[in-house]
């Protein structure tokens, strides 16, 4: 029994699906596009989340954020709202090939923004994995071309860091309150941003201009990839460390490639091909090393000496440790 509690592989397959979801969310958004901009898609999105995860579960975010101060979750939200805001934006400024290599390079930060937070010494040990992932994100989105820089490609790198402070500042949030507030938090703040923006930015939607077909994507975008998907990876952050879940993530692009093909006509060169298959391998093997890292050792108890006599304990020493008069 207490091994099935300290198992780690249930919250690996809570973010690997977490992954497959968001893949299949990338390759359906652009059919919602078509009759609804990006910004206003995000603030529709969020806030139908919003409603669904505060009928659900307001009451108990609401007691347990009363017991905290709003630095122990509002930095993470914020960091979660800007990741989203960042990745659509980038997808009007540059290509979607550009921005599925740079928005997947999370596992390149999440390590540096722990040491700043956590101020602990950075894990070499993840470095070989780091540039492993790097180098299959770039095959497999760039498919030999060559990346150009310009504000999109900011704007898409800004993404991948947010959403690296959000899974590191994500952790530290649950130290003070449970996956479902967390989540609920983040949510929220992702529509009240969005929604911000798309009025400041974006001239007002027509709902009636929204094709049903839209409808139906943005509500598959606001239960499954953002209530479901927004739990299970803080869930997951609980027991595994960020790094490994920002190495995890890295999954998405294949997905999102798969999920092209089939619906979008989308295919991939062998450079593509070979990108996906180093991720995979990369993922399945740093996963696998941080879990044996991250294993409690177990020791057979050593047994008690046995007593010969009375023992003389003094009188000091018994007041401050009375266990050892027992």
């Amino acid at each position: 029994m207490d091994r099935w509690k300290t198992a780690r592989w249930p919250f690996v397959v809570f973010v690997l699906i977490e992954v497959v979801i968001f893949g299949s969310g990338s390759a359906v958004t652009k059919f919602a596009y078509e009759s609804i901009s990006p910004l206003w898609c995000l603030a529709v999105r969020f806030g139908l989340a919003s409603l669904v995860f505060v009928a659900l579960f307001g009451r108990r975010m609401y007691s347990r954020l009363r017991t905290v101060r709003v630095r122990a979750w509002l930095p993470a939200a914020l960091c979660m709202a800007l990741s989203y805001l960042c990745c659509n934006v980038a997808l009007d400024l540059t290509t979607a090939t550009n921005v599925g290599f740079l928005v997947a390079l999370p596992v390149v930060f999440t390590p540096f923004l722990s040491m700043l937070a956590e101020r602990t010494r950075y894990p070499r040990a993840i470095i070989p994995f780091q540039v492993a992932v790097a180098a299959g994100l770039y095959l497999l989105c760039s498919q030999g071309g060559s990346l150009a820089f310009g504000l999109g490609e900011i704007m898409a790198l800004g993404s991948s860091v947010a959403l690296a402070g959000a899974l590191v500042l994500g952790k530290r949030a649950l130290a003070e309150l449970d996956a479902i507030t967390v989540a609920g938090t983040q949510i929220v703040v992702s529509f009240g941003l969005c929604l911000g923006c798309a009025l400041a930015f974006e001239a007002p939607v027509n709902l009636a201009d929204v094709q049903p077909m839209a409808w139906g994507i943005i509500a598959f975008l606001a239960l499954l990839s953002t209530c479901l998907t927004f739990f299970l990876q803080t869930v997951a952050l609980d027991r595994l460390s960020s790094t490994t879940v920002s190495l995890l993530l890295t999954g998405e692009p294949v997905f999102t490639a798969l999920f092209a093909y089939w619906w979008l006509g989308e295919t991939l060169s062998v450079t593509g091909l070979v990108g996906a298959a180093v991720i995979v391998v990369t993922v399945i093997a740093a996963t696998y090393v941080d879990g044996r890292k991250s294993a409690p050792r177990t020791e057979s108890p050593a047994r008690a000496p046995r007593r010969r006599g009375p023992v003389f304990v003094p009188a000091k020493a018994a007041a401050l440790f009375p266990a050892l008069m027992r």
